[in-house]
């Protein structure tokens, strides 16, 4: 509000008392009276408490001075547009107009400090307790630095506005928005500090650029188009890097158009996965360059043996077999290195047609159950195929023997056979003992070996033979099975 300091101005007791007066005394009067006193139309306010509309209780510095919190009136904000809201403790001016309190700008004690509490600076006798009750939690946050000629549009909670230049340098202007550690920098003529991961790829992008320019420099940058489209467009390049990728468009499609598309995976390993089919794994296509490999391989075998064979001994047939063996070795290296298939590209395949792309051997599928299952644990199932390999050579030889007896269709060839088998071994053989009960019939001849042969009597020894008898070579598949699994990452 309005208030007057009176100061001793000397001379007259009364200034204004009605004498006749020389020349020298109405000039010694004047000036008395304009030094009598001072009159102020703005006064310094505390703010004793914030309301949510905006307004403020507030003690008046001087003219209020020690006056209690029930005398006190309400301060609204003088502007409508710009305004910087107090809180309690700090000093703001208050001006009064058509009867109305109002209050701007606050009086600022340092030029560093953003926040300015001057608790109970109006109220020095009984002073407001009240007054630490403030919602505010002051940070205790510096101002942003600046330099000659700045305009800052400064926050209380590190967040700023800064329209600055780079002076000296002619047509230099920047704008510094910061919010804590993230910032939008707008710059011309001048070059930028960038921060990781900007900073390590210099082989990209000029990092000494110094035209007009807008960085954004955050922890976590998005853009969210609600109703319309995002638009990146350059006249040089675009640049995407991070430590993944990802872009999906699930209701439409992904249309690139260039020149040359080149997919660079040759660090770590890297592979690319067409993925075509929900719920499928990734899974190898066939190499055209192997699968060649391997086909050329088996004819020059066949050539090489077909054209030397009956030229021996002569120099020419022994070449014409040696080129045969050397597509002998490309075959197992295109077969054994899987060159027939496609290690860098995947295309995702079911579970099913992974399972009659790699299919499981009869013998074996009581062992380690079904594909998906044996993909699960690759190396824990190889081990317990080999184990069971190895446990049952011994067996599988056995198994052998009684069939090749059987085959001469000699009933005392098949009971010495039978015969020189062990018991336990005898019985881990499906259909081993029919066989010895009709060895040791001494009326079956060679005619009824042959008969119950046909009428499939031992059928269960030859399906024992045909599921486990290649028991070695299944073992091979399976390894190469696993390595192709391993190559889908399923492991």
């Amino acid at each position: 509000m309005a208030y007057k300091i009176i100061k001793d101005g000397g001379g007259e007791s009364d200034p204004l008392v009605n004498k006749m007066m020389t020349t020298d005394e109405v000039k010694l009067l004047i000036r008395q009276i304009m030094s009598e006193s001072t009159d102020f139309e703005m006064e310094p306010v505390e703010v004793v408490s914030f309301n949510t509309d905006g307004s403020i209780v507030g003690r008046y510095v001087v003219s209020e001075h020690d006056k209690s919190r029930d005398e006190l009136g309400e301060f609204i904000p003088l502007g409508q547009n710009v305004i910087q809201y107090p809180v309690a403790g700090e000093v703001v001016i208050g001006v009064e107009f058509f009867g109305k309190r109002y209050y701007f700008s606050d009086v600022n004690p340092t030029p560093k400090r953003v926040n300015s509490q001057q608790f109970n600076i109006s109220n020095t006798s009984r002073p407001d307790t009240l007054l630490n009750s403030s919602n505010f939690f002051d940070e205790n946050k510096n101002r942003s630095d600046i330099i000659e000629g700045d305009t800052i549009l400064q926050g209380r909670f590190d967040n700023s506005i800064i329209l600055s230049s780079n002076q000296p340098t002619a047509n230099s202007p920047s704008i510094l928005i910061k919010n804590g550690n993230g910032q939008v920098v707008m710059t011309q003529n001048q070059k930028v500090s960038y921060s990781l991961p900007t900073n390590k790829f210099s082989e990209l992008i000029d990092l000494d650029y110094s035209g007009p320019q807008i960085t954004f420099d955050s922890d976590r940058i998005i853009l969210n188009a609600k109703k319309d489209d995002i638009g990146i467009f350059a006249e040089g390049n675009v640049l995407i890097k991070g430590s993944r990728v990802d872009i999906e468009n699930k209701n439409g499609g992904v249309n690139i158009k260039a020149d040359t598309i080149t997919n660079d995976i040759s660090k770590n390993g890297g592979q690319i996965i067409n993925k075509t089919k929900e719920n499928a794994n990734p899974f190898p296509t066939l190499n055209m360059a192997g699968l060649l490999k391997q086909n050329f391989g088996v004819l020059k075998v066949f050539e090489g043996l077909t054209a030397g064979v009956p030229l021996l001994p002569s120099p020419i047939g022994i070449k014409k077999i040696v080129e045969g063996l050397k597509g002998a070795k490309d075959f197992i290296e295109a077969t054994t290195n899987l060159e027939f298939l496609e290690q860098d590209v995947l295309t995702t395949k079911t579970p099913s047609e992974i399972a009659a792309a790699l299919p499981i051997p009869g013998g074996f599928k009581s062992i380690v159950g079904d594909i998906e299952t044996f993909s699960k644990d690759i190396e824990g199932s190889i081990d317990k195929l080999e184990k069971f390999v190895e446990d049952n050579e011994k067996v599988v030889e056995q198994a052998q023997q009684i069939n090749d007896a059987i085959n001469t269709g000699d009933r005392k060839s098949l009971l010495n056979v039978l015969e020189n088998i062990g018991e336990e071994e005898l019985s881990k053989i499906p259909g081993a003992n029919d066989a010895l009960s009709i060895a040791q019939d001494k009326s079956v001849s060679g005619k009824d070996i042959e008969s119950a042969q046909e009428n499939g009597v031992f059928a269960a020894i030859e399906n024992y033979l045909a599921e486990a008898g290649t028991g070695k070579d299944d073992l091979k598949t399976m390894k190469s099975f696993g390595k192709i699994l391993k190559l889908t990452k399923q492991e």
